[in-house]
C-alpha cells in the first residue's frame, strides 16, 4: 500500500493533551470516487446462469481499479468510450475480492454473432486487518466472437449504513515515540493493537487503573467518503451526556478514518470513569440521522469474558441485564432509522409512550425526531441523537 505522510507531529502538537479544547478537523488526502451514478434499467440473470462475459468484464473492472497494470485476455476498454473507473491515490493494493454480486444483466443482439450487454453489480473487498470496502459497478459492452469491448463503464464507492469501529487507549509516551514511523492507516492500527492498554484482566491481576496521559484512537474498519461525518467525544457520562473531556481529531487516509483524542485518563479506574462515543452521519446536511456506531468505556472486564481475538475497548452493555430483555432492549438487534420498517417500530413505541401522536408514516422526519428528543430529555440523554443506548432505554421492559 502506498504510504502517505499524515503529519502526525503537527497533530500531536495540536492535540497537546488539551482534552475538550481540541477542535474537530479533517485532513483529506484524496478526493472520493463519484457516488451518484444513474442506475440503468436491468434484469437479473437466472441463478443457474454463469456466463463467461460476466466473469471477464467484472475481472477487467477490478484490474482497472487496481491501476490497470494487468490486462484480462480478450477484454478491452474502448479508448473512445466513456469510463469512470479507478482513483488517483487508491488502488485497493492489499485488498482481496471477497464477493462479486450481479444485480442486473440484459442483452440485445446487434447482428448475428454480435451481442450488446449491460452488466450491473457490487464488489466487496477485504484486507488482512479486516477492513471492508464495497463498490457499485455498471458496464456496457459488445461481445463478438471471442472478444469483449467495454464501451461504457463506471465504478463508485458504496458508503456503509453502519460502519464498524474499534477503540484503543494508548499511553502518550509510546504514541509520541512512534510518531515519525506512523505513515498510513495500517501503521496506526498495527501499532495500536500492539501497544494499547489491556482492557481485560486475568486471575490475580488488578482491574484498577491509574490516571495518566493517554491518546484514544478509534479506527473505522469500513471505507467512508468525503460527504460523511465521523466524530468522537469523550465524556464523563454514557451516551455523550455529561461533561465533555475530549473531542477527536480526524485523520483521513484515502477514505480510511482514524479519530484521535488526547488527555489525562484512567483506563481501568472505576472511580474516574469516562465514556467514548463515536457517531456517524452518512451524508452531512442530509435528512439521514446521525447514529452512534460505537460506545466504549474504561472499566476492565475479566479475561475469560473476552473472545480470543484482539478486541476494542469494552462496551457499556451488561450481559446480565441483557439476558432478561428482548432483542431491541438488549441491543441484540439495532433499529436503523435509514430503513422505513425500522422507523415504524420506533414510531409505534413513541406512540405507546404518548410522545408521538401522529400518523405512523415510517418517516424519520421532524415530528418523529421531536418526539425522540422529548424522550431523550426525560431520560438524561443527548438531544438530536439516535443510538444503541437510546434504543435500549426506549424499549426497556417491553419484551421487544
Amino acid at each position: 500500500m502506498r504510504k502517505y505522510s499524515l503529519f502526525l507531529l503537527a497533530l500531536l502538537c495540536s492535540l497537546a493533551l488539551a482534552g475538550c479544547d481540541t477542535p474537530t478537523g479533517t485532513a483529506t488526502l484524496t478526493p472520493p470516487p463519484p457516488k451518484d451514478v444513474p442506475a440503468p434499467q436491468v434484469i437479473p440473470p437466472a441463478p443457474e446462469q454463469k456466463l463467461d462475459d460476466i466473469k471477464l468484464v467484472s475481472a477487467a473492472l477490478i484490474e482497472r481499479l487496481r491501476g490497470g497494470h494487468i490486462s484480462v485476455e480478450n477484454v478491452t476498454l474502448d479508448p473512445d468510450g466513456q469510463h469512470s473507473v479507478g482513483e488517483l491515490d487508491f488502488n485497493y493494493d492489499g485488498f482481496d475480492v471477497k464477493n462479486v454480486a450481479v444485480t442486473g444483466y440484459i442483452t440485445a443482439e446487434l447482428a448475428p454473432g454480435k451481442v450488446q450487454a449491460m452488466l450491473e453489480g457490487l464488489i466487496l473487498f477485504k484486507d488482512m486487518i479486516n477492513r471492508r470496502a464495497g463498490v457499485y459497478f455498471c458496464a456496457q459492452y459488445v461481445v463478438s466472437q471471442r472478444t469483449i469491448n467495454i464501451t461504457k463503464s463506471v465504478v463508485a464507492g458504496i458508503p456503509p449504513d453502519f460502519p464498524r469501529v474499534e477503540t484503543y487507549f494508548i499511553p502518550a509516551e509510546k504514541f509520541k515515540a512512534a510518531a515519525s514511523t506512523l505513515l498510513s492507516y495500517t501503521d496506526y492500527y498495527l501499532f495500536a493493537i500492539e501497544n494499547a492498554e489491556p482492557m481485560t484482566y486475568g486471575e490475580g491481576e488488578s482491574s484498577a487503573g491509574l490516571t495518566g496521559d493517554y491518546y484514544i484512537l478509534t479506527f473505522c474498519k469500513d471505507r467512508i467518503y468525503e460527504e460523511a461525518t465521523l466524530s468522537m467525544k469523550v465524556t464523563d457520562r454514557p451516551y455523550g451526556a455529561g461533561k465533555r473531556l475530549a473531542e477527536g481529531v480526524s485523520i483521513n487516509d484515502s477514505g480510511w478514518r482514524i479519530l484521535v483524542a488526547g488527555g489525562k485518563f484512567a483506563p481501568g479506574s472505576r472511580r474516574y470513569k469516562f465514556y467514548v462515543g463515536v457517531t456517524y452521519k452518512q451524508e452531512t446536511g442530509s435528512y439521514l440521522p446521525e447514529v452512534v456506531v460505537g460506545e466504549f468505556h474504561n472499566v476492565k472486564r475479566p479475561y475469560e469474558a473476552e473472545p480470543a481475538t484482539a478486541a476494542a475497548g469494552p462496551t457499556t452493555a451488561e450481559p446480565a441485564a441483557q439476558a432478561a430483555e428482548g432483542p431491541l432492549a438488549s441491543g441484540a438487534r439495532f433499529l436503523n432509522p435509514v430503513f422505513p420498517e425500522d422507523v415504524e417500530v420506533i414510531q409505534i413505541r413513541l406512540h405507546e409512550l404518548k410522545l408521538y401522536n401522529y400518523k405512523i408514516d415510517r418517516d424519520f422526519g421532524p415530528l418523529t425526531r421531536k418526539a425522540l428528543d422529548t424522550f431523550n430529555e426525560q431520560h438524561g440523554l443527548p438531544k438530536g441523537q439516535w443510538s444503541l443506548g437510546v434504543q435500549k432505554e426506549l424499549f426497556k421492559g417491553t419484551g421487544q
